[in-house]
């Protein structure tokens, strides 16, 4: 039983935290004049690590995207905000400065991390979504 109890409590040590290493499948949205483009949207492996300090890495090599940013502690110990800037990608809409969170769920033993960023140029306004459910 203690042996079980140690495990348990191991495990979910991992998830009590938003800082450290992240990765999963992330779909990358794009909306151009509110309507789906297909030529931007893909589902694809990112990981990325938060550093106490608040540095965020990250990168997602499908389609070549490398984030770089800052993390704050958000309302709660489990959440922290984000805003990180993607270069490098092939879909060259996803390359901007984005806002949005990670959001640890221990119990789950998941992360959600949403990130959003919108473009209001003239004539081609539109919206950049990233989002996932992240593991360790």
């Amino acid at each position: 039983f203690l042996l079980t109890l140690w495990c348990f409590s191991a495990l979910a040590g991992e998830y009590d935290s938003p800082y450290g290493e992240w990765h999963g499948q992330t779909e990358y949205q794009p909306y151009i004049r509110s309507v789906s483009d297909p030529a931007g949207h893909i589902v694809t492996e990112l990981t990325i690590n938060i550093d106490q300090g608040g540095k965020v890495v990250g990168s997602s090599t499908e389609n070549k995207c490398k984030l770089l940013g800052l993390a704050a502690p958000g309302l709660a110990a489990h959440i922290v905000t984000l805003n990180v800037t993607f270069t490098g990608c092939l879909y060259p809409g996803f390359n901007r400065t984005y806002k949005g969170h990670l959001s640890v769920a221990a119990k789950e033993r998941h992360a959600k991390f949403t990130l959003q960023a919108i473009d209001m140029t003239p004539g081609r306004p539109g919206s950049f979504n990233i989002s996932a459910t992240m593991r360790r």
